[in-house]
């Protein structure tokens, strides 16, 4: 799995980090109490050397549709693209549906809440298909606009969640998120790229398949997010 970046974005050196320690929630922020137990979160992040470059990253133009699923790619996207759902250089194989938009502050590392619990998951798989471990690659993938006007971080595991169920004792007997949750508790050295999502800029990633979470700048200010479903493929 790599990440495809829109050379208008810039140096993708300045745009990604990587981490190889993942951490308790608690540890990496001993006053956040409404973490989920066991939640992970990644921490100590570097600027990825040549060889991360090389493995994990890649010019979108470089990206084929023979890529499938199996990409996350960071573009600019303007207001009236998104208004009339035109995500150039990508388009859906199926209706686009529009999820609920959010508005996040930097006050936590982490943004996504559970629903039901009304506990942070940290990093965590979507179920917005509910497919099974076998049927995943069937998921649809997902494009977040970051409106702004802060920044926002992405976290993404460059693992999808079929080779962690290799290393995951018994895992047809588990629900993909216990997979995902299982490798990340027990793996060492488990790998985390962080995408800098400035305003304006949207990302595509299968996050029914990828590990992931996100966060906004500390400060001040707000970022809104904007969240589509669909089977997106480079046009």
């Amino acid at each position: 799995m790599r990440i495809y970046v829109d050379r208008r974005l810039g140096d993708v050196r300045d745009l990604i980090s990587f981490s190889e320690t993942l951490v308790c929630a608690h540890e990496s922020c001993p006053d956040a109490v409404d973490y989920r137990p066991d939640a992970r979160l990644p921490v100590d992040f570097r600027r990825p050397g040549e060889r991360e470059i090389e493995r994990y990253t890649a010019s979108l133009d470089a990206l084929t549709i023979e890529d499938e699923l199996d990409f996350v790619a960071l573009f600019p996207c303007d207001v009236n693209s998104e208004r009339e759902l035109d995500f150039t250089p990508f388009l859906s194989l199926s209706p686009v549906a529009a999820l609920d938009a959010s508005v996040d502050h930097g006050t936590h590392p982490s943004i996504t809440v559970d629903r039901g619990s009304g506990l942070r998951l940290g990093l965590h798989l979507d179920t917005w298909d509910g497919l099974d471990l076998s049927s995943r690659w069937k998921s649809r993938n997902r494009i977040v606009v970051n409106r702004g006007p802060g920044d926002r971080h992405v976290y993404v595991v460059p693992v999808p969640i079929e080779e962690m169920a290799d290393c995951v004792p018994s895992p047809e007997r588990l629900h993909p998120c216990e997979v995902a949750d299982t490798y990340i508790r027990n793996a060492r050295g488990v790998p985390c790229l962080r995408m800098l999502q400035a305003a304006n800029v949207a990302y595509v990633c299968c996050t029914e398949r990828l590990v992931h979470d996100a966060r906004v700048s500390p400060g001040d200010l707000r970022a809104e997010s904007r969240h589509y479903l669909g089977h997106f493929v480079k046009n």
